[in-house]
Parts: structure tokens; sequence; C-alpha cells
């Protein structure tokens, strides 16, 4: 009688259990929903659709957060009469910095250019002549003035920057489409967290500049936004009680590069520009041209692109050796597989694998279409398709695709498609437990899926 009693109350039980997962898991989404799309649709409709919506695609770019809290200054409209003034300070200082420069500024002042980059900083690109109605009439007007900057960065600078800042930020003048053309362009757009205030109105003077940065809110990392241009005098003489403010608050200075984390705005109706949203042909066409453009443009990008130099103080930079080329060894629940150094690639602080060995380690099942050029990962029941077209990764779970990710570092090596190999394990319900490296090679210790993604199931 007690056992028919137990069996019943575990029969029930597990009952219980299944009814809630049928029930409730569908419903739970990633902690950060790309966006929602039709299953039936491939991956070019539903970028399509989720941007003809509104929403931003992911990406899967890791970021290095710094040990200690950072301030990245950054300055804006110049190069100007002020900009020397701004770079003694930092001199003085020993302070990174980050300029934002308009192209018609670059082409009048290209020493002051050479000697922002000598002494440390780093430039992004700001637009041509900084008139909003020319660049957010429509896309092509935008990127007509993001081009000619670069042309003029290049030939004051020697070197081409990815990094870049919408005159007036992005908030109500960018769209889901300007995020995404941009990106597929190479570029990686900043934001700020801080406004120093110094241009909402014509000589704001010193003191209250200084209030409006005592008064922000902090946080580990902070993008403070000011301005070298015409007309700020006042910032000039803020700077240094500036610095002393966040250094007095333990903050270290540092300047951007895609490394760190964009500080960036939602996205938010850019009604007041009266823009009409792209068909899909010219949508097609125009993240495609943007991503020849990227690839044209790759090997002459700023001297600081991936870690292989970094500024140490003002007026110096040392080169960094390359990570060598190491053995890996994955040990998924206990089974270990030793990849060659050739399979390993370490590229801007991340491993990188070839997607069928890491999967099929984890259980999972791997196909290719080569019609579609997509390899697609089923593991219980999470599947995820990778996308060689328009480089982008589809996350379907229980038959819903749930977010997807713009991935433009994919690439087939030799027949093999390589992936980010923590961001790969974690969209399979894995996670890294330990990481350990020496001369002789490195070692990743991996769990695999939960119940609820395993294949076991």
């Amino acid at each position: 009688m007690l056992k028919t009693k137990f069996s019943h109350f575990r029969f029930t039980r597990i009952a219980l259990i299944l009814l809630l997962i049928i029930v409730v898991f569908p419903s739970i989404q990633p902690a950060h929903r790309a966006y929602a799309a039709n299953a039936d649709s491939g991956p070019a409709e539903s970028i399509y659709e989720a941007l003809i919506s509104g929403d931003k695609v992911a990406s899967d770019r890791t970021y290095a957060a710094p040990d200690k809290p950072t301030v990245y200054l950054t300055f804006d409209d110049g190069p100007s009469k002020y900009t020397p003034e701004v770079l003694d300070i930092l001199r003085k200082e020993e302070i990174p910095a980050t300029f934002f420069v308009v192209g018609e500024h670059v082409e009048e002042n290209p020493k002051l250019v050479k000697r922002i980059v000598s002494e440390g900083h780093a430039l992004g690109n700001h637009s041509y002549d900084h008139t909003y109605k020319k660049l957010y009439s429509d896309y092509k007007g935008f990127w007509k003035q993001v081009e000619q900057t670069d042309r003029a960065i290049e030939k004051a600078a020697g070197f081409r920057t990815g990094l870049m800042r919408a005159p007036g930020g992005t908030a109500e003048n960018f769209d889901a489409f300007y995020f995404y053309y941009m990106k597929e362009a190479g570029y990686t757009l900043y934001d700020w967290d801080i406004d120093s205030e110094d241009s909402k109105r014509t000589g704001v003077p010193a003191a209250e500049i200084i209030r409006s940065i005592r008064k922000a809110p902090l946080k580990h990392e902070l993008t403070v936004l000011f301005h070298d241009g015409t007309g700020h005098k006042e910032t000039v003489k803020a700077l240094p009680e500036v610095i002393r403010y966040f250094r007095d608050k333990g903050y270290a200075f540092a300047k951007l590069d895609d490394r760190v984390k964009p500080a960036q705005f939602p996205v938010r109706k850019a009604g007041r520009w009266h823009r009409s949203a792209p068909g899909e042909a010219e949508f097609a066409q125009t993240a495609a041209a943007m991503r020849d453009w990227a690839a044209s443009v790759s090997g002459g990008r700023s001297p600081v692109p991936s870690g292989e130099e970094t500024a140490v103080g003002a007026g110096s930079v040392r080169h960094r050796q390359a990570e060598p080329r190491l053995p890996l060894t994955l040990i998924v629940d206990g089974r270990r597989t030793v990849l060659p150094p050739e399979q390993a690639l370490f590229r801007e602080e991340r491993l990188e694998v070839p997607l069928r060995v890491l999967a099929q380690q984890m259980g999972a099942k791997v196909s290719w279409d080569q019609a579609a050029l997509t390899a697609s990962v089923d593991y219980g029941f999470t599947r995820l398709d990778y996308n060689l077209r328009d480089y982008t990764l589809s996350v379907h779970l229980w038959a819903r695709i749930t977010a997807v990710y713009h991935l433009p570092n994919m690439r087939l090596l030799e027949g093999s498609l390589y992936v980010p190999l923590r961001k790969t394990v974690e969209l399979l319900g894995g996670d890294i437990l330990d990481y350990h490296a020496d001369k002789s090679g490195r070692e990743v210790t991996i769990s695999g899926g939960t119940v609820l993604f395993s294949s076991k199931l």
C-alpha cells in the first residue's frame, strides 16, 4: 500500500514538472531579446522584419571590462583652435582621450590630427560638416559624409578609424536601419553616459560644465561628452577640474577602441526627419554595399584594431606581441578533445573553433545546407542557424526564432565554419567552467547543456 502511494506521488510530481515545462518554458525568452520573428521566415527576411518594426539586431561582439572604474573622455566637433589647449592639458595629466572629428575641420587642420594620434589618443568619425538635415533626411546622405570624413582622416593620419559618433547622438536621429547599416560597414557607434552640457547654448561657463559633471550618476565605465570645436573655450577651462573630480573618485582614464562596450542609446522614433523605410530590395542592396565597403577597408583601419598595439600614456605607443598559436584542449563533461593550433584561433581576445567539432563534443547534431549557405545545430529544443549569406546567427527555441545575432567575423576556412567558443556554448545551454593557458597550450572545461536543452532529454 505504501509503495503504491509512493509510486502515485512520484508519477504526479513528474507530470507536474512536465506540465510546467510545456506551459511555462516556451514563454521564457533570453535576457536580451534581439527581436521576435516568424519561425518560417529566412534570416534575411527576419532581419528586415525586425528593422522595419524598430528593433536592433544584436551583435555577439564581446568586450573587455576594465578592472578599475574607468572614464573615457571624448571631444566632438574639432579639431579647432582650442584642440591644442585640450591636448596640452591631457599631456600634462598623462591622460588618453578620444576625439570625434569633423571631416572639413580635419582637412583644415591635418597637423592637429597628426598630433592627436602621435600623443596616443584615439580618432573617431563625426561626419563631414555636421549638418543634421543632410545627415538624417536619408541614409545615403549620412553615408556620403561618413565616407568623406573617412578619406580625410586617412589622408591626415595614415589610417582609417572604426569609431563613429553620430552628430547629436543616435537618439531620435538614427532608426534601426541606420544602426544595422553602420554595423555592416564595420563601425562601432558611441553615444555617451554623461553630457557635460557644454553645448546646450553658446558660452556655457566652466562652473556650469563642472556642475553638470558632478551631478551625473556614476558607474564602473563612463563615456563623457565634451566639445573642442569653435566656441568652447570654457570647456578647456573646466577640463582640469573635471579630471581632478574623477581622479578623486578613484577612476582611471582610457581612450575608446573596439574592445570597449559602447554607450549607446536605445532606438527611438526619428519622426522629425520624415524618412520612409526602405523596401526589401533596397535594404538588401544597401546592406551588401556596406559589407563590401567594410571588406575593402579592413586592412586600413586604426593601428589599434585588434589589440596588437596599445597606447602607454601620452605620446608613446608600444607594440604588444601577438598571441602565440597553441593547441586547445576541450573538456566537455569529462570528454577530452585536442584541437591543433590551426583549429584553435585566438582573435580579438576570444577563442574561435570549428562549429562541428564543438557541437558534436556537446552531443549536438550538425548539418550543412550548401544552397542556403547555412550550418544548423540541433540540440534538444534549441536550434542554431549560422547563415553565411548575411552573417547572422538565428536562435530557435521550441521551433520559434527568439533572437538573431550579427556575426561579422564568421568565416569558412578549409570547409570548417569557425564560431566564438563561449557564445556558442552559452547558446546551447552550457557554461565555461574553467580556462587555463600556458606555453604548452590552452585548456577549456565546459559543462554540457542542462536537461531542458540537452539532446538526451
